[in-house]
């Protein structure tokens, strides 16, 4: 094909795709939501009415993704509730328009049997009326409390939209996204524990002061975000609204205090919770609600330090990440940072490649303060460096009975790792921490009931 003629239709294919994109696909979404009977971006609304059969709920956005009933009581509102209703009420499409006008309580405009009000930015309001059912099909009558013309929408909208204030309040202690906390707070009778984020996946537990002192230790994130599913998953079984004074459900006195300090608010989110005989009792502190729950919340908000520590080995941020040195019988192998990418002690990329993928996940089967040191010297030892969250030193021990006792002094922890924990090691580096190597495989020929004896466990 003549260049020339390949251009043009280039030119072409690309000017069609941009009018699609720029021009066609916006006006068809415009057309599609022109369609809809009520013209208000849903992220737009900062306040709702609803009124049913089941009485009348008011509502107020308190942020982009929260809300708070105002009638017929005083609690937060359950974000996800809320948002289904809006989707429902902002997604309406009537089936058929009829004629405007006529006698209203034709169609039950004069007792509506659903009635929702829509306060948005900018001052607008829209009101939706629903009436009765039509005679024939499965819809119901609509209008808006602003026009005359009356439509025909699916009645099973009715279902959807008609909430009670108990249907939409929030079932929970709290409703936040777990990537917003930035630090934990907790203070039980005796003991506070302090856990800050260091990074989107990384946390760190403050030290503690004497007589119970101890370093900062390295946090497991799935262990860390646990602490908070029972704010936000376990719901309540019953609820005392209006209450002002705390102490008929001991919380004056609490038994645990959260304070989460959340992304975006200036004051930290506090929760206090005790326990009364089978029932413990919960609330955000400074609202007027009590939760009555399960009482296994108040252990799973208190846990111990250590076991909220990481079980990594060296659990150190890779961006930070410097220098990695394998120390064995006064002998040293170190890989440092060259570029994108680590080299040295003459291993190919493919070993210092394995290397990092074992060590990655090297995690322990368990993970305790370090009481007395084991018994005689190291097997080997190794170091990282770099950054401040990159920086481990870890003592290897063989235990007798197989597997390894692994020591950080600095941190004051010990690890258990099981006897195959280094086998994703490279030959190379095996080597030279005098690792038994992988079993040699079966000749040929060889029965396939057969099996190798299992290699004596490495001893220093």
């Amino acid at each position: 094909m003549n260049p020339r003629v390949t251009i043009v239709l280039a030119v072409l294919v690309a000017a069609v795709a941009g009018y699609i994109f720029a021009v066609d696909r916006p006006q068809a979404q415009r057309a599609e939501e022109a369609k809809h009977l009520v013209q208000l971006p849903k992220a737009d609304i900062t306040g709702l009415s609803v009124t049913s059969s089941k009485g009348t709920v008011d509502l107020e956005r308190t942020d982009a993704t929260h809300w708070q009933i105002t009638r017929p009581f005083d609690a937060p509102a359950a974000s996800f509730a809320v948002g289904d209703l809006l989707d429902a009420v902002t997604g309406i499409v009537p089936q058929r328009t009829l004629a405007g006008g006529g006698d209203a309580a034709a169609y039950g405009f004069n007792a509506p049997s659903l009635t929702l009000a829509l306060r948005a930015s900018g001052g607008r309001s829209v009101t939706v009326v629903f009436g009765k059912a039509d005679p024939v099909g499965s819809a119901m009558y609509a209008r808006l409390a602003s026009g005359t013309a009356v439509y025909l929408v699916d009645s099973s909208l009715k279902d959807a939209l008609s909430k009670s204030g108990a249907d939409l309040r929030q079932k929970t202690l709290a409703d936040f996204a777990n990537a917003d906390v930035q630090q934990v707070r907790i203070a039980a009778p005796g003991r506070t524990l302090v856990v800050d984020r260091t990074g989107p996946d990384r946390w760190r537990i403050e030290g503690a002061p004497a007589p119970h002192a101890r370093p900062a230790w390295p946090a497991d994130d799935f262990k860390v975000t646990d602490l908070f599913f029972p704010l936000t998953t376990s719901e309540a079984k019953r609820f005392h609204d209006g209450v002002t004074d705390l102490a008929p459900y001991g919380l004056d006195h609490p038994a645990v205090t959260m304070d989460l300090t959340m992304k975006g608010r200036t004051e930290p989110l506090r929760i206090i919770a005790t326990q009364r005989g089978k029932v413990a009792y919960g609330m955000v502190a400074g609202a007027h609600t009590v939760l009555e729950l399960d009482p296994s919340i108040v252990g799973k908000l208190t846990p111990a330090p250590i076991a909220l520590v990481s079980t990594r080995i060296l659990p150190y941020d890779p961006q930070n990440l410097v220098a990695f040195t394998w120390r064995r019988n006064g002998q040293t192998l170190q890989v440092r940072r060259q570029g994108p990418g680590f080299t040295g002690s003459h291993l190919s990329d493919q070993d210092v490649s394995d290397m990092f993928s074992a060590m990655n996940l090297l995690d322990a089967d368990k993970v305790q303060e370090l009481g007395a040191a084991p018994a005689g010297a190291p097997a080997f030892e190794i170091q990282t460096d770099g950054g401040e969250s990159a920086r481990y030193t870890v003592q290897f021990y063989a235990r007798p009975n197989g597997g390894w006792i692994v020591t950080d002094r600095a941190l004051g922890l010990q690890y258990a790792l099981a006897s195959n924990a280094l086998d994703a090691l490279p030959k190379s580096i095996k080597a030279f921490l005098g690792l038994p190597a992988p079993a040699a495989a079966a000749p040929a020929g060889a029965s396939r009931t057969s099996k190798p004896k299992p290699a004596a466990p490495h001893k220093p």
